[in-house]
């Protein structure tokens, strides 16, 4: 299972509808993980440029675009997934970028 961040922001009527008759979003959100066989970690609203920020745990990018555009289908004005890789994954990557050679262009070779 691979974790995500996933953040919106509302689109006018959905903002509208939250603020006329206030919920708790976590429930809903939960049930659409659990359905994808994943899990909600936690849920935040923010202020700035995204409304709202996701932890979710899902079994893989499918899955996260997924929501993405269930999202975007059903009120949310923009979305953005962001997948997470654990300090063991990054160190992963950091080996395996030591071996790779890069030049950036107009470098001779």
């Amino acid at each position: 299972m691979r974790h995500y961040l996933i953040q919106v922001k509302y689109d006018q009527t959905s903002a509208r509808g939250l603020i006329g008759n206030p919920h708790d979003r976590k429930p809903q959100a939960a049930a659409i993980m659990e359905k994808l066989g994943g899990r909600l970690i936690d849920f935040y609203f923010t202020f700035g440029q995204w409304d709202a920020v996701l932890l979710v745990e899902l079994a893989n990018d499918t899955h996260a675009l997924a929501v993405a555009m269930a999202d975007v289908a059903g009120g949310i004005r923009d979305t953005q997934v962001t997948p997470l890789y654990s300090m063991d994954e990054a160190m992963e990557a950091m080996r395996i970028a030591q071996s790779i050679e890069y030049q950036s262009p107009g470098r001779a070779t």
